[in-house]
């Protein structure tokens, strides 16, 4: 079965039905003239009734024997037809496809050519082959086809996900308008959730696209409501909201913060209904949750935290249209795709754009006449995303490729630089075209956390007598990688998504109340549960239920963090940028802006 089609059915189409019907007329109404051709036909017959069955194992292995006998010209390409149908229904479709390409070939004259086109076209999009596909749907004639080959094109050209592919198929189908088509929605889409409008604009010079704007909320009305519904699923593991049996302890930091925050709403005339479902990191309990027959009609969802029970309430959130926010998470998978999901956080790829903003700025102001640029990072994803989406913009803008580009493990880490460091010194003078000619670097990137990647680093700029313009994480200050020293010599910027300025007055407010009500000083997740929710609150009530369809390029000043910037994203878009100077860390204005 064709699977574009959604309801199970045991048809394909009107035409490919009567097909499964068909038997040879002329044999069976003429007189066998061979006992051999009597008991051919028998076994063909039984064969056909086993398939019908839905036995496509036994089928085939009826079909694959009469393949071996002599049949009569007019029998052998339903024997075979047949066998390639029962080849594919039982899941060998390597085998089907095989089968159905040979027919084309042995029985050229047969008239239900068309059907085998068709057949060859499913078995070849499945395979991943969307060019011998498409060839094979461009060679059947038959009109009364016309939209099941519709059908089965736009379904599986539609699940092509590298755009580099559909071109291909461009190239070879230059007359086909569908693929044109669906590249030009699926680069729009792209483009609308990326926020990147470079590469469908290329696309658009090239194939002449018109204009066509990809927005999944136009259909959708904002609605702004007297009480606002917002569900919680959170980790608490208890059967009660009894905060000393949770055992993950910043799961109820976020919570209480939430809770304040839902208080601060309600003086301001936001009134908040909160749900808190506890999801206890379980999958088969969060499906539960989400079969509430409330839950379809919540406001806003805030999480789920981990990744094993994210991806369920995200595509019930994009299922109902129902926007969702993640307190914590920075990866941007979460919300790819989803029009309707958003992280509060920076994601990473937020991060690496920004770090490579910041390397592009510098090489603009300070006019460097040979910029030499790096990046250092490590094994885990995390490191390996950032460095790579920083080397693209970069070398997007410079048309050039940067200059080093080395990931390492914690066991090459040490070897690397000491080899590097006695390269040096045994060859001052490299050249151009040295491919370690670390003495030259101006620019270094370093999306790692990890503490003897970070050092070696810094210990390398040390020891070669360089001082160039370095990009790090908020993380190497907490951790106490640098010393005093190292701070002072280098012009370090470091990207501080979770900066707090402990001098706002909203946040002296904030921690009195806090510790009034819960006997505790907050924590980092207590400021985030509650700026996310008055961030969030405060856009139910200034723009209703999708919010993202009016806040546009609003800068939003936080309460306790330094800013909250969405724009067009959907993750968070304000990164704070931290340098050392005075003998203390400060924001750095300029690089801060977003």
């Amino acid at each position: 079965m064709p699977l574009y089609i959604k309801k199970a059915s045991s048809t394909i189409n009107v035409s490919l039905l009567l097909l499964l019907l068909w038997y040879p007329i002329g044999i069976a109404k003429g007189s066998p003239s061979s006992r051999h051709t009597q008991l051919l036909f028998s076994a063909y017959e039984a064969a056909k009734k086993v398939y019908k069955t839905g036995d496509y194992a036994e089928a085939k292995t009826l079909f694959d024997r009469l393949k071996q006998m002599a049949a009569p010209t007019a029998l052998a390409p339903y024997i075979h037809f047949y066998y390639a149908l029962a080849a594919y229904h039982h899941g060998d479709k390597t085998t089907a496809r095989q089968t159905f390409l040979e027919l084309q070939t042995q029985f050229p004259d047969w008239n239900k050519q068309d059907e085998i086109y068709y057949w060859s076209a499913q078995c070849s999009f499945e395979a991943g082959d969307g060019a011998q596909a498409l060839a094979a749907l461009a060679c059947i004639k038959d009109k009364r086809m016309a939209q099941s080959v519709l059908q089965m094109k736009k379904y599986f050209l539609k699940q092509i996900d590298h755009h580099e592919t559909l071109q291909a198929l461009i190239e070879q189908f230059p007359k086909d308008p569908l693929i044109k088509t669906i590249l030009h929605k699926k680069a729009a889409r792209k483009a609308y959730l990326t926020q990147d409008f470079a590469p469908l604009q290329r696309l658009k010079q090239q194939y002449n696209f018109s204009d066509y704007i990809y927005d999944p909320l136009k259909n959708l009305t904002s609605k702004q409501k007297t009480i606002y519904n917002v569900a919680v699923f959170l980790p608490f593991f208890v059967e009660e909201l009894n905060y000393a049996a949770c055992t993950d302890q910043f799961v109820i930091a976020l919570y209480q913060g939430i809770q304040l925050a839902i208080e601060r709403l309600a003086q301001e005339g936001i009134v908040i209904n909160l749900f808190a479902f506890d999801t206890k990191r379980n999958v088969a309990i969060t499906q539960s949750l989400l079969a509430q027959e409330a839950m379809p009609y919540m406001d806003l969802i805030i999480g789920p935290l981990y990744p094993d029970t994210t991806q369920l309430v995200t595509a019930f959130a994009k299922k109902h249209k129902i926007n969702l926010v993640n307190p914590i998470s920075d990866n941007p998978a979460v919300t790819q795709g989803n029009p309707f999901t958003f992280l509060f956080q920076p994601d990473l790829e937020t991060c690496a754009q920004k770090a490579a903003t910041l390397t592009l700025n510098d090489l603009h102001h300070t006019a460097i006449e040979e910029p030499c640029i790096g990046v250092f990072y490590g094994m885990e994803q995390k490191d390996v995303l950032q460095a790579t989406c920083y080397k693209q913009k970069v070398e997007q803008q410079l048309g050039r490729p940067i200059d080093l580009f080395v990931q390492l493990s914690s066991a090459t880490i040490k070897s690397f630089f000491e080899q590097a460091i006695s390269q040096e010194d045994e060859n001052p003078e490299a050249t151009e075209q040295d491919s370690l000619a670390l003495n030259k670097l101006t620019h270094i990137y370093v999306p790692s956390q990890d503490e003897l990647l970070v050092s070696n680093v810094i210990s390398l700029c040390l020891k070669l007598g360089i001082k160039p313009h370095i990009i790090g994480h908020e993380q190497w200050i907490k951790k106490e990688i640098l010393n005093i020293h190292q701070l002072k010599k280098f012009p370090i910027l470091f990207l501080s998504p979770h900066y707090i300025d402990y001098s706002r007055p909203a946040l002296h407010a904030f921690r009195k109340k806090f510790f009034e009500q819960n006997a505790t000083e907050p924590n980092e997740k207590s400021y985030i549960g509650y700026e996310m929710m008055v961030f969030f609150g405060r856009m139910l009530g200034r723009y209703g239920t999708y919010f993202q369809k009016e806040w546009g390029n609003m800068h939003y000043n936080s309460l306790i963090f330094q800013g909250v910037a969405y724009g067009k994203h959907h993750a968070n878009q304000h990164i704070p940028v931290l340098r050392f100077a005075k003998d203390k860390f400060i924001v750095s204005v300029h690089d801060t802006s977003s």
